[in-house]
């Protein structure tokens, strides 16, 4: 009787021992060439790097990822009672569609809000409809300011259009042209609907809101419901340095208060701002879903602010040329920010380098694992669920699922070789519940559909902000 081995085919055994070579080929490429994290720290902020992979292929896309990471210093135990002013300007949407729950739920948020704050504090209000009111300028929160302010919030009415823009830009100029005085400064943004007068374009809104890094303010949003443009107001909030949120149950209108108000007093760093060196024909394709300010071969991001003891991730997508093979240099990185009320900043020098090679095998194994992994599921999983998200909300059922199978087919074959643990598990469980959520948003009646539509394209596009920006 012949061996099992005797049975088996010259092809099978070269092809194995082809096989074999090519792995340990891989593993010992992926020992040697990882690159080290590299760590710059001061007393206030601290910046991690960490490069995905070091070589890409001939003729390739040539992106490369790295992971980026700020950490803020705590607060020493003895300070921690020590709170900063707060400086709050809210700006309400009272267009006719926020009649009923939605405003009396606003203006009931307003007032417990005013529970919180303290004389040091101050608060404004401005309101918008066809046109902009503004029911209180900055003003301290003292006894007789607090009565005052009440008064007005409990007579704020529902009615008539959406000018958005307008409510936007008096808000920011109430700021803008005022002092800071070391104050923590936020602008909040709440609207239900479509902006349908004045401006109404998400990008040159976006750049109104810009206003508020460069003024030491940050303005966030809120949209309520599902009727809003969720593009818009992530828009606003990406420029402006603030978050977004999807408020799907009006009621909860105090939470998000009180969570801007509680952020505001934790503050380490603000108007952070990243500059990143571009040199040698490297472009930076996306830094976390932020917006990308080019001056010069440097690239801006601003990604607001960081908390005290906080740490938040995000990933640089850089794309290098891939005509011939070489050797590119990432430039450094400058931090700067804002820390009780002085400038500061901390420079982080890289010594990575990436190098355009013929050989896949090499390419493969220049990954590192965790890093990878960490990409996977923070940035390319979250840019497809916003695909995804958009698709849905046309209700382009295929497109999306299309979305999903590329993105599952590209990553699959990927880890066959680099075997990322957590890339597998996203795959076969994350992936899977994505295919059958889409499915099961267009089954049933059409109006039942057109609901769901909205509602899924929203959470899925609100659960991917949060994570790609690490907000």
């Amino acid at each position: 009787m012949k061996s099992l081995y005797q049975k088996r085919s010259p092809h099978l055994i070269v092809f194995t021992i082809t096989t074999l070579l090519f792995l340990v080929m891989v593993h010992d490429a992926m020992a040697r060439s990882s690159a080290p994290p590299i760590v710059t720290t001061d007393e206030v902020v601290s910046l991690e790097t960490s490069l995905v992979q070091t070589k890409v292929l001939k003729g390739s896309d040539g992106k490369v990822s790295m992971d980026i990471s700020l950490i803020a210093s705590d607060l020493p135990p003895d300070n921690r009672a020590i709170t900063q002013p707060v400086d709050l300007i809210i700006v309400l949407d009272r267009s006719g569609s926020m009649n009923g729950q939605k405003i009396n739920d606003a203006r009931t948020a307003m007032l417990r809000l005013m529970d919180h704050l303290t004389g040091a504090d101050r608060l404004g209000i401005v309101s918008y409809a066809n046109n902009v009111v503004v029911h209180s300028p900055l003003v301290s929160m003292n006894y007789p300011n607090v009565s005052r302010l009440r008064r007005l919030v409990a007579n704020i009415g529902a009615g008539g259009g959406t000018n958005l823009g307008s409510g936007l830009h008096t808000g920011v100029d109430m700021f803008s042209s005022s002092p800071d005085y070391g104050r923590q400064r936020k602008l909040i943004l709440i609207s239900d609907g479509l902006a349908n007068q004045g401006v109404t374009y998400p990008r040159r809104l976006g750049m109104m809101a810009s206003n508020g890094p460069e003024h030491n303010f940050t303005v966030s949003s809120v949209g309520v419901g599902y009727d809003f443009n969720e593009q818009l107001m992530t828009t606003i909030a990406d420029y402006g340095g603030g978050s977004y949120y999807f408020l799907e149950d009006p009621n909860h209108f105090a939470w998000i208060f009180q969570k801007e108000f509680d952020s505001a007093r934790r503050v380490a760093a603000s108007s952070l701002e990243i500059r990143i060196q571009l040199m040698d024909g490297v472009s930076l394709l996306s830094g976390g879903g932020y917006p990308i300010k080019m001056e010069d071969n440097v690239a801006v991001i601003r990604p607001g602010d960081l908390l005290a003891g906080q740490k938040r991730s995000f990933f640089l997508t850089y794309q290098v040329p891939t005509i011939k093979e070489r050797q590119f240099q990432l430039g450094n990185i400058q931090v700067r920010y804002n820390h009780q009320g002085r400038a500061k900043q901390r420079d982080h020098t890289l010594n990575y380098a990436i190098s355009c090679v013929s050989s896949s095998a090499e390419v493969v194994g220049s990954y590192d694992k965790e890093a990878w992994g960490q990409q996977v599921l923070k940035e390319d999983y979250n840019q497809m669920r916003s695909k995804v998200a958009e698709a849905v909300k046309e209700g382009k059922k295929q497109e999306a699922l299309n979305s999903i199978a590329e993105y599952e087919q590209r990553n699959r074959k990927l880890n066959s070789q680099v075997g990322s643990s957590t890339v597998s598990d996203n795959l076969d469980h994350d992936v899977q519940q994505l295919k059958e959520s889409v499915e099961d948003t267009f089954v049933g009646a059409p109006a039942a559909v057109m609901q769901k539509q909205k509602r899924q394209s929203k959470a899925l596009q609100y659960e991917s902000y949060k994570i790609r920006r690490d907000k």
